[in-house]
């Protein structure tokens, strides 16, 4: 490989993993309420 192919893998690896760590930490900051859906999903299938 000469310097530029691995320059672009590494900045390709790095777009892409930074990508992944910053939906996580967004994601745990503001988590999603999934979880009052399903409880009323789950209450108008049992009425």
């Amino acid at each position: 490989m000469n310097t530029s192919a691995i320059i672009m893998m590494i900045i390709s690896i790095t777009f892409l993993w930074g990508g992944l760590a910053l939906s996580i930490a967004h994601l745990m900051k503001h988590p999603e309420e999934l979880d009052d859906v399903l409880e009323e999903v789950k209450d108008q299938h049992t009425l």
